[in-house]
């Protein structure tokens, strides 16, 4: 019953119906968004204050270690330390004594002055100076070697214990200059910073932030887990960096996500919970409601697609009184109208077609045209100084070639001819210049096998046998050599025609030269127009050796 009520409803009716569905449906989205909003709110507010208390952290320890290298700094700069700088501590007794009287109490004092200090010492021609009596029991040696490569300053990436004082201590080397950079007996003073002091400040941070804290330089770590830090960039680990930037170092605080995330993730667990039970009620009702809704709509789809599909002589059944109904025979009138169209546009492309067709054989014919008039102008001038001179066997000689010439290149009208006829067509051209140029070169004709069956669009080869006449040959006045060739290469066709002339330069790849002129241009328009990216040109050239025209042509569509 309730079905037949609903299928009688008009589809204004029945969308009201949906859209309450759709307010539940939206109302389980909006909870899947908030869950996600909550999630990246706490996140981020996660990463302000790990990013805030990093920054923190990083800017404490600059502070504390730019306050330590001010205070040597301003005591290297001390006139009585200056002074006794050049003293010679290692050989004389007075010098040493004046040197320990000034430099103990400036080492002693600076020490007084910050309580990270766990000793101090400078280094002076051979000889060590104390502050404050702490001697500093451990191997220096290493590192001093590695301060003397420094320009100012160096940084001790290792933690070292301090037998004198019972200390771990991270000992900064610092080069005291007194005039003369280049001096290999200069002054350095080395700071040792208590490691525990300095960071202890970190160790209350990670007790109450309940995260790691490591300070490293690149990959290596100076102080803290080295293992964490090495997986920091885990799925299970949530990691922020800052940089102390008085000496390059990074503090990177790790903080376990499971950690970071489990009161959050229990309240998501109870919201997914209710979420899914409110979600099951309002799919069991949305689907009862959307197979009413959705079926008519449904059926005029499949007719849609069989519409786009090219059956243009589809048409819907839908016969409500309903929307729907309307939408289905106005679907059918469209289909009617679209048909009708479609025919039109059918037979206006046949049109296009033909007239394209038209244009293109129209452009080869002009190509072609542009082509026999040149070659003529040549000829007939030719033959007009051989009728003066009376030569009269020449003249025979030329008529016939010329005309077997003009017969190919007429066809009755055909764009192609076959391979054997370009290559009769160049020979007879070549014969005829032989004839006017006998001492001047020769030629030769190569014809491979299984070349004849193919066809190819006529007077290619000819321009290009003109061009190594007049543009090849034209600062020579005999040993000339021609070779025209035609071969099979695998799938393509090669056409290529090489004479010994003057070429355009050596190693040259292009045909950027006196080949690039009118007949060359021509035929570089007439691949183009006939066979597209199927045949390419390419000239290569050794001078008064060998240039050669290479004509490639895809053998599909040579075929007859």
């Amino acid at each position: 019953m309730a079905k037949r009520v609903f299928a009688d409803m008009k589809l204004r009716q029945k969308m009201i119906l949906v859209s309450v569905v759709s307010v539940a449906l939206v109302w389980i989205a909006c909870v899947g968004a908030a869950s996600s909003s909550i999630t990246e709110i706490y996140r981020k507010k996660l990463d302000h204050i790990i990013h805030q208390t990093v920054e923190q952290t990083s800017r404490y320890v600059n502070t504390e270690y730019q306050n330590i290298i001010n205070l040597a700094h301003y005591s290297a700069v001390d006139e009585g330390l200056q002074g006794v700088l050049t003293l010679d501590v290692a050989n004389d007794r007075t010098d040493y004594i004046v040197a320990q009287s000034v430099i103990v109490p400036i080492l002693t004092q600076i020490q007084l002055r910050s309580e990270f200090i766990d000793s101090m010492g400078l280094y002076l021609k051979g000889t060590w100076f104390y502050g404050d009596n702490y001697s500093m029991n451990y191997d220096i040696s290493q590192r001093m070697e590695a301060a003397q490569s420094r320009f100012l300053i160096y940084w001790s990436e290792e933690q070292v214990l301090n037998e004198g004082t019972g200390n771990m201590v991270l000992p900064i080397i610092m080069r005291i200059p007194n005039g003369s950079f280049s001096a290999k007996n200069e002054a350095y003073m080395v700071i040792n910073i208590n490691a525990d002091r300095m960071f202890s400040y970190l160790e209350s941070l990670e007790t109450s932030l309940d995260c790691y804290l490591v300070i490293h330089r690149d990959q290596k770590v100076i102080l803290g887990d080295e293992y964490l830090f090495q997986h920091r960039g885990d799925a299970g680990y949530v990691a922020n960096a800052n940089t102390i930037h008085i000496n390059d170092w990074t503090i990177s605080c790790i903080m376990d996500r499971n950690l970071l995330f489990e009161d959050l993730n229990r309240a998501m667990q109870k919201m997914v919970a209710v979420s899914l039970a409110v979600l099951f009620c309002c799919v069991f009702l949305a689907m009862w409601v959307a197979k009413t809704v959705t079926n008519p709509i449904y059926s005029l789809m499949q007719k849609v697609k069989e519409f786009e599909n090219g059956d243009f002589t589809v048409r819907s059944h839908l016969r409500g009184k309903d929307e729907i109904g309307e939408l289905g025979q106005s679907f059918n009138s469209m289909c009617t109208q679209i048909e009708g169209y479609i025919a039109m546009l059918e037979e206006e492309k046949r049109q296009v077609a033909r007239v394209e067709e038209n244009k293109r054989k129209a452009e080869m014919r002009v190509l072609q045209a542009q082509i026999n008039p040149h070659f003529l102008y040549n000829t007939l001038d030719s033959l007009y100084w051989y009728s003066i001179s009376g030569k009269k066997d020449e003249i025979g000689q030329i008529v016939v070639d010329l005309s077997q010439m003009l017969r190919i290149g007429l066809s009755k009208g055909s764009e192609e001819i076959s391979v054997e006829q370009e290559l009769k067509h160049v020979e007879n051209y070549l014969r005829i210049q032989k004839v006017i140029f006998s001492d001047k070169f020769d030629y030769e004709i190569v014809c491979g096998p299984d070349v004849g069956r193919y066809r190819i669009v006529k007077i290619l080869l000819q321009p290009l046998a003109e061009n190594s006449m007049v543009h090849g040959f034209a600062d020579m006045e005999s040993m000339g050599r021609i070779r025209v060739r035609a071969e099979i290469e695998g799938s393509e066709m090669a056409f290529r025609v090489t004479d010994n002339g003057c070429g355009f330069g050596s190693g040259a790849n292009s045909h950027k030269s006196p080949y690039s002129g009118y007949a060359f241009k021509n035929i570089e328009e007439r691949l183009k127009l006939h066979y597209g990216g199927d045949a390419s040109i390419r000239v290569t050239s050794i001078p008064y050796e060998e240039t050669t025209v290479e004509i490639r042509i895809r053998l599909e569509r040579m075929e007859g």
